[in-house]
C-alpha cells in the first residue's frame, strides 16, 4: 500500500472548493480516511462521496448537506417534508430512479424544483430538459431518501 498523504493543502487553490477539502475542513473526515477514500476510488472508480459513505467514514446526510454546500443549492430533507405528487408525475419514475432525481414541488412561478443526489453530472440538466418543459431548480438530497420518495409518492 503507499504512503498516504497528508498534506491537502493544494485544495487551497480551487475555485470551487473540492468535496474532500470541504469534508476535511468541517472535521467530517480524518486526512488518513480521505486518502483511504481516493486510493480506493482510483483502485475501484466511483464518486469520492460514494466512496466515503461506503467506508463509513460519513454519513449519507452529512455527505449530501456538503455537496450542497459545495455547489450553491439548498439541501432538502425528504424526509421531513411532503413530495407533491402532481410535481412528481411530471418526470418519468424510471428516469428518476436512474439518475437519482425526484421532483418535489412547484415554486409559485412554475419552475419545478427537483432533488438530485449528484448536481455534478455533467449529463443531469441535458437529460431532465429533454423531458421537462418548465424551467428547472435543483436541490441536493440523499439519494437514499430519493429512492425512498419514488417509492412512496402517492399519484393522484
Amino acid at each position: 500500500m503507499s504512503t498516504l498523504r497528508l498534506d491537502h493543502s493544494f485544495y487551497d487553490q480551487e475555485v470551487r472548493p473540492q468535496l474532500g477539502a470541504l469534508l476535511l475542513e468541517k472535521g467530517l473526515v480524518t486526512p488518513h480516511q480521505l486518502d483511504a477514500a481516493l486510493a480506493e476510488r482510483k483502485l475501484n472508480g466511483g464518486l469520492l462521496g460514494e466512496v466515503l459513505v461506503r467506508l463509513g467514514f460519513v454519513f449519507e446526510d452529512e455527505l449530501a448537506r456538503v455537496l450542497a454546500e459545495q455547489c450553491g443549492l439548498p439541501f432538502v430533507n425528504l424526509d421531513t417534508i411532503p413530495v407533491d405528487a402532481a410535481a412528481a408525475s411530471v418526470m418519468p419514475r424510471t428516469l428518476g430512479e436512474e439518475l437519482p432525481a425526484l421532483p418535489v414541488r412547484f415554486t409559485p412561478e412554475g419552475a419545478l424544483v427537483i432533488a438530485v443526489a449528484d448536481p455534478t453530472d455533467e449529463q443531469l440538466l441535458p437529460r431532465l430538459q429533454t423531458v421537462l418543459s418548465c424551467p428547472i431548480v435543483l436541490s441536493i438530497a440523499t439519494a437514499s431518501s430519493i429512492r425512498y420518495g419514488w417509492r412512496n409518492v402517492q399519484y393522484r
